[in-house]
């Protein structure tokens, strides 16, 4: 009876067993005819091979027709992968703008992830201004963030590569540039031992803050609260940063330290930020010692 039974699951598994390979193998070869074979045979349209759906190597080998099959046959298109997220993301990784169309089209999430980045965070980072597009257009969030600790944007991205047009396009179209609460009348209570011993903590292996020391990774800091920004010789800075006229106030000190990468996109200095005020100001209060002559407070 055991045997009997054995035999007819071993007869039901093994023929499903069989679509199921068949269909991937023919979604990766783009076979469009074998694709349909299969469903037609009883294959799931969304069953995993363990990876990933059918949908999914269609768009990442790059079968558009068979992507169009697949989708028509009831194929997911927010389905995710163990390999990159759902089909959204391969697509977006190859710079291939028709199967993006295609995806959002039958409803694939503009605002997918595989990993710590978005959808829009991968097509910016390629530098495919239609991709952005595509993806805004659908309802990407131009204001989204990597995961921490640090956290990275659209609009950051883009100017750190230097992508000037879709710089421009993020910054018309709803790019939101967070600032912190002022800070100024706060700095006369501030700890400034706190601030010494959080930018030994933190700051000091980047920075040093003695003068005649020269850069580090970044420039010292000895005279910064008062300096022209991008302003030491020695040190290299990003275009985001030499086009910030003006001195070092203790506000564009605050907004700075607040998340460089948030508040000033495009900087070299990525880093997660001083997110707490009381940190943050012990520190600014700490950096305007750093002077023979400091400056005066507000």
């Amino acid at each position: 009876m055991r045997a009997g039974m054995l035999l007819l699951i071993c007869f039901y598994l093994i023929p499903l067993t069989s679509q199921a390979a068949a269909i991937h193998d023919a979604a990766k070869k783009g076979d469009m005819a074998a694709i349909a074979a299969a469903l037609d045979a009883g294959a799931n349209v969304n069953g995993p091979d363990g990876y990933a759906t059918p949908l999914y190597y269609a768009v990442s080998r790059q079968h558009l027709g068979a992507a169009k099959l697949l989708i028509e046959r009831g194929a997911d298109v927010n389905a995710g992968s163990k390999i990159g997220g759902p089909p959204l993301m391969a697509a977006v990784a190859k710079n291939k703008l028709e199967f993006i169309t295609l995806l959002l089209a039958h409803g694939a999430d503009p605002n997918s992830t595989a990993g710590d980045q978005a959808a829009i965070h991968v097509a910016v980072k390629h530098g495919c201004l239609d991709c952005v597009k595509a993806l805004v257009a659908a309802g990407a969030d131009v204001n989204a963030r990597t995961t921490e600790p640090i956290a990275r944007t659209p609009i950051h991205l883009a100017r750190f590569y230097d992508f000037s047009e879709i710089s421009e396009y993020l910054m018309a179209n709803r790019v939101v540039l967070p600032k912190p609460s002022p800070i100024a009348t706060k700095l006369a209570a501030a700890d400034v031992e706190k601030g010494r011993k959080y930018f030994d903590g933190n700051c000091d292996g980047c920075h040093n803050n003695e003068p005649g020391k020269g850069v580090k990774q970044g420039p010292n800091l000895w005279e910064v609260v008062g300096r022209d920004k991008a302003s030491s010789p020695e040190a290299k800075y990003s275009k985001t940063l030499l086009a910030w006229a003006g001195v070092w106030t203790y506000e564009d000190l605050n907004t700075y330290l607040y998340g460089p990468t948030l508040t000033t996109p495009g900087v070299f200095m990525e880093i997660p930020g001083v997110r707490d005020e009381a940190e943050r100001v012990d520190l600014i209060a700490y950096l305007r010692t750093l002077s023979d002559k400091p400056i005066p407070l507000p």
